[in-house]
């Protein structure tokens, strides 16, 4: 009889147990961690199309990019026409050569040769930046015809403390 009664207890005891609201059957713990690492995210400006450029005259156009990043001191974005050549900083249309080099600017005021390296951007400390991109290109009356074109490289680095 006693056991009845010991195994009768247990199990209301079990039942009061489960059948309680906020009852903790057992506790135990996990660890979450991570590792937040130095990074950067570029988003180079969209091409511009600078269209039917006019004769003798500048042909201006502008385009943003963006730079996100986290480093302490910020970064610097440059941009240059990288081609190997004498046609270095110049629209090209197959063998014909503007006169006149691309010129390149981050504020749409003061431009330089796009075959000199132009900085577009320079932070101090971690965020969110647009990246300004001004083109002008001025065209001469004597410039032989056709579809011209040129490429900017960008670089994104670090700056150091």
């Amino acid at each position: 009889m006693k056991a009845k009664n010991l195994i009768l207890g247990l199990v209301v005891v079990l039942g009061l147990a489960l059948a309680l609201p906020g009852a903790v059957l057992a506790t135990d713990t996990t660890e979450v961690t991570g590792n937040v690492v130095q990074g950067y995210n570029f988003i180079a400006p969209a091409g511009i199309g600078l269209g039917e450029m006019t004769l003798g005259q500048e042909n201006r156009a502008s385009s943003t990019g963006e730079l996100s990043g986290n480093h302490p001191s910020g970064y610097t974005v440059k941009g240059e026409d990288t081609k190997e050549g004498d046609d270095r900083g110049y629209m090209v249309s197959g063998d014909d050569v503007l006169y006149n080099p691309l010129m390149l600017s981050d504020d749409g005021v003061t431009y330089t040769a796009a075959y000199w390296e132009t900085t577009f951007l320079e932070t101090t400390e971690p965020g969110t930046d647009a990246v300004p991109f001004y083109v002008s290109q001025y065209v001469l009356f004597d410039d032989p015809l056709g579809d011209y074109s040129i490429t900017i490289t960008f670089t994104v680095t670090e700056n150091t403390p």
